[in-house]
């Protein structure tokens, strides 16, 4: 009969033997070595016999510690100590007498001190396991594999519940409207002829202009358009971004692998839509070795998008020349549009429809608003609005008038130029 523990391997013997430390805290032991691939630092399930001495027959966990020290990320330095994240969650350690900064790795003794740095960059720190949990189910075999398999399907990015918005709703930018119709509603509705011209449908779009002109709902009018409304993942650049080792590539295969299931399981196309993408894919010749990383990881996972389905991939960006050129390259974002300021009867329906379900006076002369605001967006445009319906109740009117636009113009264009004077200010500083 036999019995089955867990263990840390310790030491590695000149005879191959394993020197370990049963995580129990029962003792340690010289076990034979029935595995391919312990080293020290590694948890093993040992095997116990009455008759024999234990023998490591599997590898449970690999890495995580060093000959019994603990690897964490520092993650706070203060005067008299740090703050560390490690696999058994945040611990507090005194300050070591060398210089120590946020996001180095370092080794931790058993004693809870510092021992060494291991790296100046941050790894990615996992949960430690459930160890009594794990034995159990190394023992009796777990019934709880569906559940595991849910939560892992669970922690994937969820689709957007978006608006209905069509482009329809989508004040001018007409010629982005056809050209999305162009890439990806003509191959979607006309597969059998784009066969025969032998075409495919470009499914890389991206999208580029000043901030406020409409990428965003232009995007969710697209997927309305495509039928995929319930398969709209709206990813914001940044928080992909990480900087502990490896998170930010797992993100993207997480995006891209939700998105692969979401078509299976609609059968109708996904859209991913990374806002500030610029974030996500910088130039590589500026960029450091994890936002090197992160490009390769976006490129392999768009030059694989014809094994994951219908997935239509819209970027948009505010600062298109920081993107590394090989994103934009034909066969990853084969369509570059871009977005531009409204001009004047543009503005004057933007005001229109932005103020369409608030009362409006007669006296209120939108086409006079919209000369008065050249060079403003659609957001800038329906901030105004708000802003003059905010006065209106203020003042306690019935009804929003023009001079309550006027009051909002006049607060805006200060709040514009105070900006403009920070700016200055500190580029005069620099």
């Amino acid at each position: 009969m036999s019995d089955r523990k867990l263990a840390l391997v310790n030491e590695i013997a000149d005879s191959g033997d394993l020197i370990v430390g049963y995580t129990d805290g029962s003792g340690s032991a010289t076990v034979s070595n029935h595995t391919d691939d312990a080293e020290v630092g590694d948890i093993v399930e040992v095997e116990e016999t009455v008759l024999d001495r234990g023998k490591a027959v599997e590898v449970v966990k690999k890495g995580g510690y060093d000959r019994g020290r603990t690897v964490g990320v520092v993650e706070a330095v203060f005067d008299d100590n740090i703050t560390v994240r490690t696999e058994n969650g945040l611990i507090e350690i005194s300050s070591p007498d060398e210089t120590i900064e946020e996001g180095y790795t370092i080794a931790i003794t058993p004693s809870q001190t510092f021992s060494q740095v291991l790296s100046e960059e941050p790894i990615e720190i996992t949960p430690k396991p459930n160890l009594e949990v794990d034995a159990i189910n190394l023992n009796l075999g777990s019934d709880n594999e569906d559940e595991q398999e849910e939560t892992e399907q669970s922690s994937l990015y969820q689709p957007e519940n978006i608006d209905e918005v069509s482009f329809d709703d989508v004040i001018g930018l007409q010629d982005a409207k056809d050209r999305l119709t162009e890439a990806v509603s003509l191959p979607m509705e006309k597969p059998g002829k784009m066969a025969e011209f032998d075409l495919e449908g470009r499914f890389g779009i991206l999208f580029y202009g000043p901030p406020g002109t409409g990428k965003t709902m232009m995007a969710k009018a697209a997927a309305n358009e495509w039928g995929s409304s319930d398969s709209f993942f709206h990813i914001g650049g940044p928080e992909i971004v990480s900087k502990y080792y490896g998170e930010s590539e797992r993100q993207i295969r997480d995006v891209f692998e939700a998105a692969k299931q979401k078509t299976e399981e609609e059968d109708e196309p996904a859209v991913v839509f990374l806002d500030e993408i610029d974030s996500v894919v910088p130039r590589r010749d500026r960029a450091d070795e994890t936002e090197r990383r992160i490009v390769a990881q976006f490129l392999s996972e768009l030059d694989g998008l014809e094994d994951r389905g219908d997935i239509v991939v819209i970027g948009a960006t505010n600062l298109i020349e920081v993107i590394d050129p090989a994103v934009r390259r034909p066969g990853r974002f084969d369509e570059e549009i871009e977005f531009s300021l409204p001009d004047a009867e543009e503005r004057r329906s933007i005001l229109i429809v932005h103020s369409k379900n608030m009362p409006v006076s007669s006296s209120v002369d939108f086409q006079n608003i919209a000369e008065r605001t050249r060079g403003w967006s659609g957001a800038d445009l329906e901030s105004i609005v708000k802003k003059a319906g905010l006065i209106a109740v203020k003042e306690d009117r019935p009804e929003v008038h023009h001079e309550d636009f006027m009051i909002a113009l006049e607060r805006f264009d200060e709040q514009r130029e105070a900006k403009r004077q920070q700016i200055k200010e500190v580029r005069q500083q620099e």
